[in-house]
């Protein structure tokens, strides 16, 4: 009995380092973004609100339409049968308190397989992995999402230079089918 308690007490301690470990990379990530703690919880909160919409409204759009939020401004991607439907969720997340700007990337048509999405997944970490290490782009400051293998990058530059050397590091690469480049300048009463 001893032994067993002995080990789940091992385990309790190297998960409770393991979540304070995680929770103070959460900070560090969030506090060196543009964005900051503040911006990174305030946007989490937007875009729980507008996938809680989305499932509300039908739930397979929760899983047809991929969000991203930053700064208060929604990115929506993804596919909807008709356009009654895609008309129904850009109206309902304008009516989200906090909601500044909606990019609105739904399309209409088929949805794509389960086997493009599972790419789709694997293309998206490959180019966050190639940013990571790229000297000069803060990578905290981007959203990037790959849906039918399109890129979008929605973000905050904190320079027109990184802003640049983002935009020009992503359209050097010969793989990608297409990208979105919607990106905005920090504003100086923002550092």
């Amino acid at each position: 009995m001893v032994r067993i308690i002995s080990i789940l007490l091992i385990c309790f301690q190297l998960s409770s380092c393991g979540l304070a470990t995680s929770l103070g990379a959460i900070a560090g990530n969030a506090s060196t973004s543009t964005r900051g703690v503040s911006g990174k919880i305030s946007d989490g909160y937007l875009l729980s609100k507008v996938k809680a919409c989305l499932t509300k409204l039908n739930f397979s759009n929760f899983s047809n339409i991929t969000v991203s939020v930053l700064h208060g401004k929604v990115l929506l991607i993804g596919k909807v049968d008709n356009s009654d439907l895609r008309l129904k969720i850009i109206q309902k997340v304008w009516e989200i308190d906090g909601v500044k700007e909606i990019f609105n990337e739904i399309e209409i048509g088929r949805q794509p397989s389960f086997i493009s999405k599972a790419e789709d997944i694997i293309f998206e970490t490959k180019i966050e992995n190639r940013i990571l290490f790229e000297p000069g782009i803060y990578s905290n400051n981007y959203s990037i999402e790959v849906v039918s293998g399109n890129v979008y990058v929605i973000g905050v530059a904190s320079s027109i230079e990184e802003k640049n050397k983002l935009e020009n590091f992503l359209e050097g690469m010969g793989d990608i089918k297409k990208l979105i480049f919607l990106v905005d300048l920090q504003k100086k009463d923002e550092k």
